[in-house]
């Protein structure tokens, strides 16, 4: 009997001792992540983009809204998606804008690939 108090003193001892919960390091939020891109014009200038980083659901739904039944990608409403919700800056950027612009296929290819940096 002796041998069981003992036991349970020293259960009850190590009960009283605070727990050592360890550290779990949170991860970074890839949430309004930004990258500037530059795009050469043929006159030699370069125009600058920032592209921002919308969120996963968001992304997906840029994927979503521009796949057409055949599964294939619609690339106008691609770019549409991705120049209202990824190119931040200039702001308010729309596909007829490129009309005037040169560097519609680079920018949504760079705009695609920043995307695909955040699904790994």
């Amino acid at each position: 009997m002796a041998e069981e108090l003992q036991a349970q003193q020293a259960v009850s001892a190590q009960a009283q001792q605070p727990v050592q919960i360890p550290e779990v390091a949170k991860p970074v939020s890839k949430f309004g992540q930004q990258k500037k891109i530059e795009i050469k014009r043929a006159d030699g200038g370069m125009d600058e983009y920032l592209l921002q980083y919308p969120g996963i659901r968001k992304s997906m739904e840029i994927i979503d809204n521009s796949t057409m039944p055949n599964g294939q990608m619609a690339r106008s409403i691609f770019a549409d998606q991705l120049l209202e919700h990824v190119v931040v800056q200039p702001a308010n950027l729309t596909l007829d804008d490129f009309d005037e612009r040169e560097g519609i296929n680079q920018l949504i290819d760079e705009a695609d690939e920043f995307l695909g940096e955040f699904w790994q």
